[in-house]
């Protein structure tokens, strides 16, 4: 079964490029639509990766390098979408309007023949990471590097949750961000073979990352009211209420983030690998969707 359970990582990791490209050869999405769901996939495919054996380890860390390019390539014009979402969200659609709108390439929404082309980039550069990844093999291997990478996932998690997100740095709010998504994408990944007790933590995960990237994406929005210098006093003074109330939302959703953080590891690493170990062992695969 666990054999099973290797092949079964190897299908989805290969699985990865060629939904990446149906998702970009797909004519009804439109290019903003297109780079979210691509950037998302990128992230499931990259977390899957840190599950690799170490037959595999150089193969798949070259691999991440190379998804890391392509979620950067399109960074400027998801920051931008983000900004403005943020923005209009955190404050209404009034005081948004009353603001000095985002400039400059980095904080304006990339043209669509602009988003078209860096798709373009990602077709050609997709078709070459399927090609490598079909020459990977896992041959010989049990489904033990499988637990091993989840337990080492579970660790990291755990450490970087270890600082209270309240008063946590936005560089370690980031890397605790990240491992929160790596575990989430494995949680999901596992789901087949999961007892109904896991379900519960793989939710735990997702509005953990969810409430930690609208801490990001807050952030994001008040380094932009920063850099803006607005002239004339009522400017001014709604500039001041924008900071405050961003400043209130990045509080309010560091509490809640504080607050799943003390649930979603509530036992040792080792304990949840075993428990797992066992579930695999008398659960087949099944293909499940990574978004």
């Amino acid at each position: 079964m666990m054999q099973r359970w290797a092949r079964h990582w190897l299908r989805s990791c290969r699985d990865m490029p060629k939904r990446a490209l149906r998702l970009i050869n797909d004519a009804r999405a439109g290019p903003e639509q297109q780079v979210h769901a691509f950037r998302r996939l990128m992230k499931a495919w990259r977390s899957l990766l840190k599950l690799a054996p170490d037959s595999l380890a150089e193969e798949a860390k070259l691999m991440r390098a190379e998804i890391r390019g392509l979620r950067r390539d399109f960074g400027a014009a998801r920051d931008a979408v983000v900004l403005a979402r943020t923005l209009e969200d955190a404050l209404g659609k009034r005081l948004f309007r009353r603001l000095p709108k985002p400039e400059g390439e980095a904080s304006s929404p990339a043209a669509p023949s602009d988003l078209r082309q860096q798709l373009e980039a990602a077709r050609i550069k997709l078709g070459r990471l399927s090609v490598e990844m079909a020459r990977w093999s896992v041959a010989g291997e049990g489904g033990a590097f499988l637990l091993k990478g989840f337990e080492r996932s579970c660790g990291k998690t755990r450490r970087r949750l270890q600082r209270d997100p309240l008063r946590m740095s936005l560089k370690h709010l980031h890397e605790s961000r990240t491992a929160i998504i790596d575990l989430g994408y494995q949680l999901q990944f596992f789901r087949p073979a999961e007892a109904a007790e896991f379900a519960p933590r793989g939710k735990l995960a997702e509005r953990l990352r969810s409430q930690l990237g609208a801490v990001v994406d807050l952030d994001l929005a008040q380094k932009h009211l920063i850099a803006l210098m607005p002239a004339g006093h009522g400017a001014k003074a709604n500039h001041k209420k924008a900071e405050h109330r961003i400043a209130r939302r990045i509080v309010k959703r560091r509490g809640k983030a504080a607050r799943l953080a003390r649930r979603l590891l509530d036992e040792r690493p080792k304990t949840l690998r075993i428990r797992l170990g066992e579930m695999m062992a008398i659960r087949e695969p099944h293909r499940v969707k990574l978004s």
